[in-house]
């Protein structure tokens, strides 16, 4: 049976996003307590996949999953999903809104709740935790008063009320989840493909290399730069965009681009993901 690592503890939206995952597969989950050792451990092979967060839409690049893919193992980008990232608040069985006295999130979720801790809940006291799902497993075994703001995951997970839903500031909030494998995903026909380069400090590099995507009509839907980490003002370009590596008008491309750069990788190729599947898979 494969198995599969997730950012712990249970609860957390990278554990929802394995579970969304996993769904239908004989896997086992594998829990670890940083995105370096989840990585790593794909890598070393302890691990057949990991589930990692990759970017969020309010937070942007998760730059340490990108750093080390990129960086420090060899892996691959084999799937990707997209969840919803709703906040709620969560409470022993029973407790009722006017008993909260302490409220604890982590620090983006206590951010992206402001509002509505303004609101209803003005003058609790506010106490920040590792991950939303330790705030939650805090308050399944700690004193009555106390509330967390988390996922409806992790309401299931620890057995928790739900008092209120959707208590974000701002909707539209979601996570892009990526799956790692040393093993590269075979074509599907809708299909999505990650790589990183850089080019020489030279007028137009990096015009002449995003050209070489633009005759052929290949389709960018992402484009960032990152530090090498070697010297001041020398970037990495990360590029996503629709297609295949085993499709010929990408592998054309990609020859071109390669001969272009100073340094070139294929992060992987992996099936496009379809909201209308995603959202009813992450309400399933």
């Amino acid at each position: 049976m494969d198995k599969l690592g997730y950012l712990g503890p249970e609860g957390t939206f990278t554990h929802e996003a394995a579970v969304v995952y996993s769904r239908g597969k004989q896997v086992d989950l594998v829990e670890y307590s940083s995105i370096p050792d989840l990585i790593y451990g794909v890598d070393k092979g302890e691990v057949d996949y990991a589930v990692v967060p990759m970017e969020n839409s309010m937070e942007g690049t998760v730059n340490v999953t990108v750093d080390v893919i990129i960086h420090e193992v060899k892996v691959y980008i084999t799937q990707e999903l997209v969840l919803p990232i709703h906040h709620c608040l969560l409470v022993k069985p029973g407790v009722r809104l006017d008993e909260l006295r302490v409220v604890l999130s982590h620090p983006q979720a206590l951010a992206q709740c402001r509002k509505f801790l303004y609101e209803r809940l003005r003058g609790v006291e506010l106490i920040a935790t590792s991950s939303t799902a330790a705030a939650a497993k805090e308050v399944a075994t700690g004193r009555r008063e106390w509330g967390a703001i988390g996922s409806r995951h992790a309401a299931l997970v620890f057995a928790l009320d739900i008092l209120a839903e959707n208590i974000e500031d701002r909707g539209g909030n979601c996570t892009r989840f990526v799956v790692l494998s040393k093993k590269y995903s075979q074509p599907t026909g809708c299909d999505k493909t990650s790589i990183v380069f850089s080019v020489d400090h030279k007028p137009g590099s990096l015009y002449r290399a995003l050209r070489t995507f633009a005759e052929r009509e290949i389709n960018l839907t992402k484009i960032e730069s990152r530090p090498m980490k070697t010297n001041l003002g020398e970037y990495l370009f990360l590029v996503d965009f629709e297609g295949h590596v085993q499709d010929a008008v990408v592998q054309d491309a990609l020859r071109e681009l390669a001969e272009q750069s100073r340094y070139f990788a294929v992060l992987g190729s992996y099936p496009r993901f379809r909201e209308e599947r995603g959202q009813s898979l992450a309400d399933g």
